[in-house]
């Protein structure tokens, strides 16, 4: 991955947790630091048998024997519940 990319990755995570932060001041001191917090107690906090219940259930509604699309579920509800809501 080129670093211009990479940068450019970045400034849109960035715009993207601005915007889903509520914050309206036009700072983003301590908006990294407050996402790695919020990520890290959804991430503690989840209950194994619910994250895989789901992960189950994502699997089921493809309707499909194609692993990339089941990966491609179980990896959205990871971030589902990695993100929680604030964040996604």
């Amino acid at each position: 991955m080129k670093a211009t990319h990479l940068d450019d990755q970045r400034h849109e995570m960035m715009e993207h947790l601005y915007r889903r932060s509520g914050r309206t001041c036009g700072t983003y001191t301590g908006l990294w630091q407050e996402f790695c917090l919020n990520i890290g107690a959804n991430f503690r906090d989840t209950y194994y048998p619910d994250l895989f219940a789901r992960v189950i259930k994502a699997m089921d509604e493809t309707e499909s024997v194609m692993t990339e699309k089941q990966a491609q579920q179980a990896i959205e509800v990871c971030r589902q519940v990695l993100l929680g809501d604030k964040w996604r």
